[in-house]
């Protein structure tokens, strides 16, 4: 039998043919499995940082005064709110921001939690849309090291960030007890 003729007779067999079928595509099936499971897990850690951070906005917008104690409460409760991805590698950062005219808008008090306060009468970079002269802004930002849990389809760290805004709802601007 010729090399021709054993080629044709491979080519005609029909037996086989689903088990070859299924060992192409198990791998990529198992792929997209995978990834879709690393997919879904990134976006709730995703979703759960900025909600961390926009409750910390929120909590601290509706306050007439920040004192020490409260901001220790406000830490510990951050974690709860991240569960259950791990709160130790949350950095986050509450700072309350005044306004002054169109272009500068001057820090009037910083607390971080793993993340460096802002220095008192540095001045930050605020969106257009909320630069109005005389009020306050409370601006969370949280940064989140998210570790891959399968480590399949991406491996390493990636940083999650967010940062939210709030206006002072009571007083304004909140100011910082200690």
């Amino acid at each position: 039998m010729t090399i021709m003729q054993r080629f044709r007779r491979f080519a005609r067999a029909r037996g086989g043919l689903a088990a070859l079928e299924f060992a192409i595509l198990l791998p990529m099936m198992v792929f997209l499995l995978f990834g879709a499971v690393e997919l879904i897990d990134v976006l709730g850690a995703n979703r759960r940082v900025e909600n961390t951070a926009s409750s910390l906005a929120d909590v601290v917008s509706r306050d007439t005064e920040v004192t020490d104690d409260e901001v220790d409460g406000l830490w510990a409760a951050l974690g709860l709110l991240m569960t259950p991805d791990n709160p130790a590698t949350l950095n986050i950062r509450i700072t309350s921001v005044s306004v002054e005219n169109a272009t500068t808008a001057r820090v009037v008090w910083s607390e971080g939690r793993n993340m460096a306060p802002r220095p008192a009468n540095s001045t930050v970079t605020l969106p257009n849309g909320i630069m109005r002269p005389g009020t306050s802004i409370i601006m969370a930002e949280a940064e989140y090291l998210y570790t891959w849990p399968l480590g399949l389809v991406m491996s390493g760290t990636m940083t999650l960030e967010h940062t939210v805004y709030r206006r002072s709802r009571l007083i304004d601007p909140i100011p910082r007890e200690t």
